[in-house]
């Protein structure tokens, strides 16, 4: 599994056309002198002009985009001319030392014309989809909506530069690479390659615009519940849901509803009564878990929102005051993706005064409504402001295509994370990686290191978490040590609020996801254990099933300015595979968005003996590979090796 990889798609497919005219201009120089000058010269402007519209859509210059591509389109134009007009020179050429080579030419001008054809489409994409009289939102009545005709036209859209695509993949597959010089024929590879990675891209898009009309209400109202969290107090899927709205949308036309607490259904804290799969294992034990606003304990999105959705039903049946309709589905956010999404948003001053903008959102959801407003109904209502001048501008951005950066940005990065009670719906979103789901990672090892703030505080928001890792090797299994160090940043004097329960000292609840078939060594503590909410161990932590993994946990109590820390060593059986002689260990990492991100370091001791090793993004350390950087994002990790 690799990381998320469907945010670039309009830049993607320009690039790929890029490459394709790109190869037919490196062909073109060792032919110079067997072409016609218009013919050279045609494909050779196409490939810069289609290389500088990439860069262009990329920083999202739509016009000058626009203007590269129209003028490569032109080229290619000219180039279909200048092959049609060498002909006699190319049949000619043919006893020539490159004339089996010449002989190709043909297929690299078609090539050529259907890049700068999947070009302009996804030009079009790009600056009309969100801006300009035929874009998809517009104003009716006064409000905001999404036009589901423009949305059918530019699924016919995204299918013919798909064509276009694999048209042009198809004339370079058709290319004899025999007849090639041999500096041309990895071109010829690399373009084949880029334009299925870019035929893939558009697969996703036609899925996605396959469901898009039935998410928008085509076929009658969709609600969907957007649950804000708070980083600042962690939990699985990233924060406390302390906050919520209501987004309906009938035919295209979306509309909010004023964000609520989540107290305005969970009355008192009152834990309900709910049927719990197996693997809510979490929720089983925290009693303050059953409830609507707190049931996101488990890091696998798909699960807490479906347990969400039926605490919210429980207690919809017993509070009068507020009304749930069918739920179709829930979305959560962080005030990071707030962050990311800001720039095209624009900054907005809410009504209490304060201004809010990318530059500040972070601080003042998290830290700085704490101080400013000490008294919570007060700022819960400050808080809200927020959340609704956040919603509100979202429906009319400033910079639309700032705002889908943005959005592919955050989703990437599990600060926008999506379930959808459909199948075939929540399908579409599995398939693009917006899930937040515990992957499967099948012939992979498997990390995941998820924290728990059970201290009924907002300390997370100091918190420095540090994952090692230390792999060896005994035959085919791996022998894990993951240590996972936390650090309580936090300085005094602060808001009472934000200190909770347990004052100025830390309690998170740490959680070690590994592989179903780990078999623990060893586990110790450094530093003071809690009996919250599992008893305290001495030899060994507590074990869990959850989505196929196993997991162990441990709750920390850390004082200011100190660390605290949890380590398992496990052995992982059969996990190194052998293909063609060639060793292989592959680990799948997970990452828990938090305000400071993880820092995760992974060390691989290679066998003694290993040779040709080959191990991407790793640096050398003797024996050991190395691996360090901020967990940002779901990394998969592979090293491999000749006995």
């Amino acid at each position: 599994m690799s990381a998320p990889r469907r945010t670039g798609a309009p830049a993607g497919v320009v690039g790929a056309a890029a490459v394709v005219v790109a190869l037919a201009g490196t062909l073109l120089w060792a032919l110079l002198l067997a072409s016609p000058w218009r013919l050279a010269a045609g494909l050779l402007e196409a490939r810069g002009h289609l290389a500088r519209a990439e860069k262009a859509l990329g920083r999202g210059a739509v016009k000058d985009a626009r203007y590269e591509t129209l003028a490569a389109a032109a080229s290619a134009r000219r180039a279909e001319r200048g092959l049609a007009g060498a002909a006699p020179l190319l049949d000619a050429a043919r006893p020539l030392p490159y004339g089996d080579a010449a002989a190709q030419l043909p297929r690299f001008v078609d090539a050529a014309s259907h890049s700068s054809s999947a070009a302009r489409g996804t030009l079009e994409l790009a600056q009309d989809a969100l801006r300009g009289p035929d874009k998809i939102i517009v104003e009716e009545d006064g409000e905001a909506t999404i036009r589901l005709d423009r949305v059918r036209e530019l699924a016919a859209v995204v299918d013919r530069v798909r064509a276009d695509v694999d048209a042009a993949r198809g004339a370079l597959e058709a290319v004899d690479a025999d007849a090639l010089p041999r500096r041309a024929r990895p071109a010829v590879a690399e373009g084949i390659a880029t334009a299925a990675e870019a035929g893939a891209i558009l697969a996703d898009a036609a899925a996605g615009f396959d469901v898009l009309p039935s998410i928008l209400g085509e076929d009658g109202p969709r609600t969907y519940l957007l649950g804000m969290q708070n980083t600042a107090e962690q939990r699985g899927t990233g924060g406390a849901i302390l906050q919520f709205a209501q987004l309906t949308i009938d035919r295209g036309r979306p509309r909010l509803e004023p964000a609520k607490t989540v107290y305005e259904l969970d009355r008192n804290r009152r834990p309900l009564d709910v049927d719990l799969p197996d693997d809510a294992w979490y929720v089983a034990l925290i009693e303050d878990a059953q409830r609507f606003g707190n049931a996101n304990w488990s890091p696998d999105w798909p699960l807490s929102a479906s347990l969400t959705v039926a605490y919210g039903q429980a207690a919809d049946a017993i509070v009068e005051s507020v009304e749930l309709p069918e739920i179709d589905g829930v979305i959560a956010v962080d005030p990071l993706a707030l962050e990311r999404l800001m720039p095209g948003v624009g900054p907005y001053r809410i009504d209490a005064g304060n201004r809010i903008s990318a530059a500040n959102v972070v601080a003042f959801v998290l830290y700085k409504a704490y101080a400013a407003y000490p008294v919570p109904s007060a700022r819960r209502g400050v808080l809200r402001q927020v959340v609704d001048g956040f919603y509100d501008r979202a429906f009319h951005p400033s910079s639309p295509s700032a705002l889908v950066q943005g959005m592919g940005d955050a989703l990437a990065r599990k600060n926008m994370q999506i379930w959808l009670a459909d199948p075939a719906e929540q399908g579409f979103v599995e398939r693009m990686d917006w899930d937040g789901s515990i992957e499967r990672a099948p012939g992979s090892d498997y990390l995941f290191v998820v924290e728990q703030n059970v201290g009924g505080n907002k300390l997370d928001y100091y918190d420095e978490h540090t994952t090692s890792v230390d792999v060896r090797f005994d035959g085919d299994d791996a022998i894990v040590a993951a240590e996972a160090r936390v650090h309580n940043g936090v300085f005094l004097p602060q808001p009472r609020w934000s200190m909770g329960d347990s004052g100025p000292v830390h309690r998170p609840m740490l959680n070690v996801y590994a592989s179903g078939d780990a078999r623990l060594l060893d586990a110790s503590i450094e530093g003071a254990q809690v009996a919250n909410p599992l008893p305290v161990w001495d030899d060994a932590p507590p074990r869990h099933a959850e989505r196929g993994k196993t997991v162990w946990s441990a709750t920390l109590e850390i004082p200011p300015g100190d660390d605290g820390a949890f380590r398992v060593r496990y052995r992982v059986p059969g996990i190194v595979r052998t293909t063609g002689g060639r060793r292989t260990y592959r680990l799948l990492v997970q990452h828990q968005t938090k305000v400071r991100p993880e820092m995760l370091e992974v060390r691989v001791t290679l066998p003694d003996g290993a040779a040709r090793v080959r191990a991407p993004g790793w640096s050398r350390d003797g024996d050991a590979l190395v691996w360090s950087r901020p967990l940002t994002r779901d990394v998969a990790l592979e090293v491999s090796w000749l006995e």
